[in-house]
């Protein structure tokens, strides 16, 4: 058996590039593999979970899958990491009333440190980036105001979820066209959960993907809203027990990606406004506004639950 490229669509934005045949649960091919019950449920996971340890799931499963492959050398995943999420996981999966997936058995697909094993997840971590050397005497709760790519903001606002774990965790509520998670960053007493009565909020930023400032703000606001509350400002405390917010700092992730590489100053206003699908994200919501009006000529009509109307999706 050699290495080859992966070709499996949910699993092309692995940390690696090539797998190898058969894989640990002995399917034997791509086409194979893509037909089973796992990688079918690797798919839906996401919806089933609604959102939650994802796509930190989905990329355990491509580590089984389709496992990392190094001169014509399958290696494992490491148990540790399996053995830390499905910890973290359980509570969604008993939620649902259903079992963690029998292919992440951490004993017996993944392996230990000392055998030479690969970190699924550690893309989610970001890029390692050489840290400027800041002053000492900054407080814990400094902020260090610059642009962050993709995997940047996916290891900050996963780094402010951690510091903040009993009021903050992330998900994905899906993935852009180049397969880029759309990560949210939610602070609630209740992280995760949706409760009764309890008011949701949510800002959304960076829909034309060459407007940055707004991805940037989130981010931010992220940051602080977790200092604050662990230095015990009382509004911000007020805000977060009382409210579930959701920051989703890019809609747009592609986008920005594509103007980043062009970099400010060169490029014009067109370049990574829309998304990789060449759709305006901001011009592409149905325009309920003049369906309230022309409902408001109708006798007995409501006003408060409109229906999206069909001739918003023709063609779409």
């Amino acid at each position: 058996a050699k290495c080859v490229d992966i070709a499996l669509s949910s699993c092309t934005d692995v940390a690696y590039t090539q797998t190898m045949y058969p894989n640990f649960l002995d399917q034997k091919s791509r086409e194979v593999i893509e037909y089973s019950s796992e990688y079918i449920l690797i798919s839906v996971l996401h919806n089933l979970l609604q959102g939650e340890c994802n796509p930190d799931l989905r990329l355990l499963g491509c580590s089984v899958l389709a496992p990392q492959c190094e001169k014509d050398k399958v290696i494992k995943p490491c148990r540790h990491v399996c053995e830390n999420l499905k910890k973290n996981c359980l509570p969604a999966f008993d939620a649902i009333d259903m079992a963690w997936p029998y292919f992440l058995d951490c004993d017996r697909f993944f392996a230990g440190e000392e055998e030479g094993c690969f970190d699924p997840l550690a893309k989610l971590r970001g890029e390692v980036d050489v840290e400027e050397d800041l002053p000492s005497d900054l407080p814990g709760t400094f902020i260090q105001f610059k642009h962050h790519s993709y995997s940047q903001m996916v290891s900050m606002l996963k780094k402010t979820a951690s510091k903040c774990s009993h009021i903050a965790t992330t998900y994905s509520i899906g993935r852009s066209f180049e397969g880029k998670d759309l990560f949210v960053i939610e602070f609630s007493t209740k992280p995760g959960h949706h409760e009764l009565l309890k008011p949701e909020f949510k800002y959304i930023g960076n829909m034309h993907g060459n407007e940055v400032v707004g991805k940037e703000l989130l981010i931010y606001l992220a940051q602080y809203l977790c200092s604050e509350y662990l230095l015990g400002n009382p509004r911000i405390q007020t805000l977060i027990n009382n409210t579930r917010i959701h920051l989703l700092p890019s809609l747009n992730p592609d986008g920005y990606e594509l103007a980043a590489e062009e970099g400010a100053g060169y490029n014009g206003w067109v370049i990574g406004r829309q998304t990789a699908q060449n759709l305006d994200l901001n011009r592409n919501f149905p325009d309920l506004t003049s369906e309230a009006y022309r409902r408001a000529g109708i006798r007995g009509a409501r006003l408060d639950h409109i229906p999206i109307p069909q001739s918003y999706w023709w063609g779409k």
